[in-house]
């Protein structure tokens, strides 16, 4: 009698195609948790940044609608982040601003393009994203 040795073509075929299918999926998956965590710390930076607007309003007191340029910030050591990963960022401003619906609150704002705008929540329009911070998107 003849031991049966190996695998037949047909098994490792479909072993083959049942790993590629993990495989794909497994990618797919990385690369939205990749995007999400990118979008996360984004979202972090722009916070530090909105942070140490705050921080240069209290030191140099600048006036409701007056700007300070991110670069600024950057320079003073108020705040800090890679600029070679986000340098879209380094030539934002940071707006000071009055809430409409209450003259004490103060509202740190930057742009950062034609569609969304990031504040500090100091409105009503407060959102929580998931941290311990509280970060908007107008």
């Amino acid at each position: 009698m003849k031991k049966n040795r190996g695998f037949t073509l047909i098994e490792l075929l479909a072993v083959i195609v049942i790993l590629g299918i993990l495989l794909s999926i497994s990618t797919v998956s990385v690369n939205t948790l990749r995007k999400k965590q990118e979008e996360k710390n984004r979202k972090n930076i722009i916070s530090s940044i909105l942070t140490g607007a705050k921080e240069y309003n209290a030191e140099k007191q600048i006036e409701i609608g007056d700007n300070v340029s991110v670069s600024t910030l950057i320079s003073d050591n108020y705040t800090d982040f890679d600029t070679n990963k986000y340098p879209d960022l380094i030539s934002k401003e940071v707006t000071k601003t009055q809430c409409l619906n209450n003259k004490l609150k103060i509202k740190y704002y930057i742009k950062i393009d034609d569609s969304t705008t990031y504040n500090d929540c100091g409105c009503e329009e407060q959102k929580n994203i998931g941290t311990s911070k509280q970060l908007c998107t107008d």
